[in-house]
């Protein structure tokens, strides 16, 4: 039973990173690009750089990866800075809390909204394919978990 859970963390997360090192690499011309992809990666830990890491691999204009790099700056933007409760005299716990409950309060809505943009930047034929992979993901999940259990 142990052998299966440390396999199973250990090969999710070596699924994950490979994932990640591919969307890191989509474009290396664009550099600001690249960096705001970096910085959301880093920034939604939850899932979100999956989607994103699949929206990498999709055949993007100039213009769309303009639309969906000021997208997700804009998103990183609004996001409280938990760092802001540090100073070099102290810690203040209330307004660690308080930026803490605003960062995790609307999440998903936040999640969501960003997503339905980044998705609106999209062209049928890649919203098909960004689907197809999706699906392909969760296939591939599915059977991951049942060749675990075997």
């Amino acid at each position: 039973m142990n052998k299966r859970v440390i396999l199973s963390l250990g090969l999710t997360a070596l699924l994950s990173s490979s994932l990640l090192a591919n969307g890191m690499n989509y474009d290396k011309e664009d550099k600001n690009f690249k960096k705001s992809h970096s910085q959301m990666m880093k920034h939604n830990r939850n899932g979100g750089e999956h989607l994103m890491a699949y929206v990498m691999k999709l055949d993007l204009s100039d213009e769309q990866k303009k639309k969906i790099d000021a997208i997700m700056q804009e998103s990183m933007k609004n996001m409280p800075k938990i760092s802001d409760a540090f100073s070099e005299n102290g810690f203040d716990k209330k307004l660690f809390v308080k930026l803490y409950n605003e960062k995790t309060e609307n999440k998903a809505e936040k999640k969501a909204q960003m997503i339905e943009s980044i998705y609106a930047v999209l062209n049928a034929s890649q919203k098909k394919e960004l689907k197809k992979m999706l699906d392909e993901r969760v296939a591939a999940k599915k059977e991951f978990f049942k060749n675990c259990r075997n």
